[in-house]
């Protein structure tokens, strides 16, 4: 009798863990984000929103890592861009999340204010750290209540730059604003079937920002205080007053009608514009053989240098990271994507590599020429370029002010003064305000 009861006792138990087993999987099956990986068997999550042909790079990386470590096995998994950030954070808030993640630098703040981000200072040795773009690491620097610190690091990078089609250069375009805009009129016919234009250049305001600076136009100044009506006033007014001028040449497509500068630069009725490294296999396609990029125009021939925002693709970790065996397992990876190799084939891809010591004018077959270029334009713009702002005020407040303020002026709804000083009160009262 005994015997049959203890039986029947471990048949039930059974039962039970069996019916407890598949709740918990269907439990994972509804809230995937919410489950944490079994960690004792080496398993390394990595998220990412990478597109083809990067998501490829990326994949083949990954598993290069995981031949040559076979104690650890990191697993990829896509994510929709839209979502990734608020992904990641429900998921560690909830207990699990994956171990780290490839997100752009300006969501950082955020992800810091929430408590999700394991701290990056410590992970690897300043002489690794100094091998690193210097601009696209400052953008995965955060500033805390201890002053800035780093919260991931950067794999690769986007910024701005010229883009031209050199069948119409017999070298490279002016260096300086006045006479490019010069040039690229004497190349225009608006009244062509169909029209041509020397420059297609959509001025929304992340691609127009850096010339603020250019013109000695200020948001804020070295305390991090509002000086937009103040010290950056002039500059800033004359930066709004020639983006107008620009949208109103009738020999130049300049505007905010980001969707006709597309449609001139695709059917090639375009010769040159400005815009992000991401797009660079954009112009490959629309200019193949004769694609060229080179750094920003000057101002003027005497000065005022450009400085765009420059944005990194980062490597997060998850402020939950356990023991020591998954924080070095984790580091051995980022050191992975940082070595030469994986750079390389990061370029090959056509993103921008961060890896100073990676030899953009050695003649690798394996890498067209076109790329090798355009990557040395984009790594001498990213010398003068200002880290991207990653901050939860300057996603939420500061960015919405300032489209603001340079849509109406260069719509002409307002004048450049006008726009100005709205934009500064509205500041004030934002960041400032009780």
């Amino acid at each position: 009798m005994h015997t049959r009861l203890a039986a029947l006792y471990a048949l039930l138990a059974a039962l039970v863990l069996l019916l407890l087993t598949a709740c918990t999987a269907s439990s994972s099956e509804a809230n995937p984000v919410a489950t944490p990986l079994p960690t004792s068997r080496g398993v390394l999550l990595l998220w990412h929103a990478w597109p083809a042909p990067t998501s490829q790079v990326l994949a083949a990386s990954v598993e290069r890592f995981n031949r040559a470590n076979p104690e650890v096995q990191v697993l990829l998994q896509s994510r929709p861009a839209t979502s990734l950030r608020d992904d990641f954070a429900a998921a560690v808030v909830e207990g699990g999340g994956p171990h780290m993640a490839l997100l752009p630098s300006h969501t950082l703040g955020s992800l810091v204010d929430r408590g999700v981000l394991r701290a990056a200072d410590d992970l690897l040795a300043p002489n690794e750290l100094n091998r690193l773009l210097p601009a696209a690491l400052g953008a995965t620097q955060v500033e805390t209540a201890v002053g800035l610190q780093l919260y991931g690091l950067p794999i690769s990078f986007d910024t701005l730059a010229l883009y031209y089609n050199r069948a119409n250069f017999t070298g490279s375009p002016p260096d300086d604003t006045v006479a490019l805009m010069a040039t690229a009129r004497g190349l225009s016919n608006p009244t062509g079937d169909p029209p041509l234009w020397g420059l297609a250049y959509n001025l929304s305001l992340d691609r127009t920002i850096g010339y603020l600076y250019a013109f000695e136009g200020q948001i804020f100044d070295a305390q991090g205080q509002v000086a937009l009506g103040l010290e950056g006033r002039a500059g800033s007014e004359a930066w709004l007053a020639w983006l107008a001028e620009l949208r109103d040449d009738p020999h130049l497509l300049a505007g905010l009608d980001g969707i006709a500068v597309d449609s001139a630069l695709r059917t090639q009725q375009a010769v040159m514009t400005i815009d992000w490294a991401h797009a660079l296999p954009t112009y490959s396609a629309i200019w193949p053989g004769n694609l060229g990029v080179a750094p920003l125009p000057q101002l003027t021939p005497g000065g005022g240098t450009p400085r765009p925002y420059l944005q990194s693709e980062t490597l997060v970790f998850n402020v939950r990271l356990g023991n020591s065996g998954e924080q070095e397992a984790a580091v051995a990876l980022a050191r992975h994507l940082l070595a030469e190799t994986t750079q390389r084939d990061l370029l090959r891809a056509g993103r921008q590599p961060v890896l100073l010591s990676l030899d953009l004018s050695s003649d690798d077959p394996s890498i067209p020429a076109e790329l090798r270029s355009a990557a040395s334009a984009f790594r001498t713009q990213a010398a003068t370029a200002l880290p991207m702002p990653n901050s939860q005020h300057a996603n939420d407040v500061v960015w919405g002010i300032m489209q603001d303020m340079h849509g109406n002026a260069v719509r002409r709804l307002i004048s450049p003064a006008q726009a100005v000083e709205s934009a500064d009160a509205l500041l004030r009262a934002r960041l400032d305000g009780p």
